[in-house]
């Protein structure tokens, strides 16, 4: 399973790809903007299709 949700988050254009921790979690990572610089945030999510959608906002 862990596969294809990877595989789904990493279709939304993510600018590095999603790691599986091993641990039922997902690093998932975000670029962000503030003050007109750019960084990318990295957030530990579980590994459901749950959390996947509400870190991408559907």
């Amino acid at each position: 399973m862990n596969a294809n949700l990877i595989a789904w988050i990493d279709s939304h254009d993510r600018p590095e790809a999603t790691i599986d921790n091993g641990d039922g979690t997902l690093t998932v990572s975000t670029v962000c903007v503030a003050n007109g610089a750019s960084f990318i945030e990295r957030d530990v999510i579980p590994a459901t299709l749950a959390a996947a959608r509400d870190l991408l906002g559907y």
